[in-house]
């Protein structure tokens, strides 16, 4: 069995090496997810295609296309949906909006995410609760 975890290590230290060393895959003291992992594990491969949420044109301003965009439209900012709900609200997982489309929560307004490719796996989904729990740093 091939672990998902050895190519995303080597892409960390590829991105380390290469002047991102501030851009960890986890916090060293934590152990957290970083929005990096996040970003190359779940929002470039899912979520960040065209016509989906990349570029000025994402829906409700949701611009996932890189680290910056992804943590700009993200953290902090209200939900387009749900009045009252952060997309993404630091340390606090269980009510972040985002983490209610990605689970398919029942509460969500519109349709779950992703939109194709099929439900997010728990490792992923694990990955972005983590993310969010630690901070969403």
């Amino acid at each position: 069995m091939v672990s998902r975890a050895r190519p995303l290590a080597i892409a960390m230290m590829a991105a380390a090496s290469c002047g991102g060393a501030s851009d960890t895959v986890s916090d060293p003291v934590s152990g957290t997810a970083m929005l990096l992992a996040v970003q190359a594990q779940v929002f470039t491969p899912r979520c960040a295609l065209s016509g989906c949420h990349v570029g000025t044109t994402a829906p409700f301003g949701l611009d996932l296309g890189s680290v910056s965009a992804s943590a700009a439209s993200l953290v902090g900012v209200p939900s387009g949906e749900m009045a009252g709900l952060k997309r993404v609200a630091p340390g606090d997982a269980a009510n972040s909006y985002l983490y209610w489309k990605l689970s398919g929560n029942p509460s969500i307004n519109g349709d779950p995410m992703p939109a194709s490719g099929g439900p997010l796996s728990g490792a992923d989904l694990s990955l972005i609760a983590s993310w969010i729990d630690g901070g969403a740093k």
